[in-house]
């Protein structure tokens, strides 16, 4: 019901129905953003999964963000805090080791605001990120497929390529995966408050599987982005300047609620 009611809160947003801040002259003002936010990104997918067949998998990534405002402009310094996948199914078991998140850079980007008639729209541009390799050109060069490759590194340090992903499927085969991974997305939504921005995340993903601690699980699997836009969202609420990616677990999907 919460995913529900929070899609038709976006929709209503972007329709003009909900309107952050005062107006003057018919345009909304700006709140400030400045100060430390907790955000949550879903990006949604159809992958195919051996013995299981085809799934919805949802994957919800959360970070906090030290937030900048000057002008039309937000600088946000990003943290990632964990990234949770549902498979679709209780078969299939993917974990996200804590030395995975501890591996990733802190990032920063730069979204703009535009006040309309409808509201105040939120816009990130397209952003990549690379993991587990280093490429010359991060937008083009395509991914290793050799664990061998010079590019290629141990970004977890756990003496493994790349980065290392836990699966299990449906008990009878569990392992871990080395992967090198290129994300993009970008972010377009509308201040709903001072406290809440939200709206839809476009995206794709690439990944490359160089190694597996079980062969089962070399082939990699096939999978193409969900269809449905509004399965693929994010949700920022502003958090206390102290907030740490512990206080994100503890306070879980509720931080993210209407």
């Amino acid at each position: 019901m919460h995913k529900t009611l929070r899609r038709a809160a976006w929709m209503a947003a972007a329709l003009g129905i909900v309107l952050a801040g005062a107006s003057i002259g018919g345009m909304p003002t700006e709140p400030d953003l400045t100060g430390r936010w907790a955000i949550l990104q879903v990006t949604s997918q159809i992958g195919a999964i051996p013995l299981v067949g085809e799934r919805v998998r949802s994957t919800s990534s959360r970070a906090l963000l030290d937030v900048t405002h000057a002008g039309h402009e937000v600088v946000a310094v990003e943290s990632a805090c964990s990234t949770t996948i549902d498979n679709g199914t209780s078969l299939v078991r993917t974990v996200i080791p804590e030395a995975f998140l501890a591996s990733m850079p802190v990032g920063s980007w730069t979204a703009t605001l535009e006040p309309s008639a409808t509201g105040i729209l939120f816009e990130r541009p397209w952003r990549t990120t690379v993991n587990g390799v280093v490429l010359d050109d991060p937008e083009n060069d395509p991914l290793p497929t050799d664990a061998s490759d010079p590019r290629v590194f141990d970004q977890d340090g756990d003496g493994n390529p790349g980065l290392t992903v836990r699966v299990s499927v449906a008990g009878l085969f569990q392992g871990e995966v080395y992967v090198v991974q290129r994300d993009r997305s970008r972010l377009s939504g509308a201040v709903v408050s001072a406290d809440c921005v939200e709206g839809l995340v476009e995206w794709t993903s690439e990944q490359s599987v160089l190694g597996a601690s079980n062969s089962f699980f070399l082939g990699g699997a096939a999978s193409r982005p969900d269809p449905v836009a509004e399965h693929s969202y994010f949700v920022a609420r502003r958090v206390a300047d102290n907030f740490t990616c512990l206080d994100v677990a503890a306070a879980g999907d509720a931080l993210f609620e209407p």
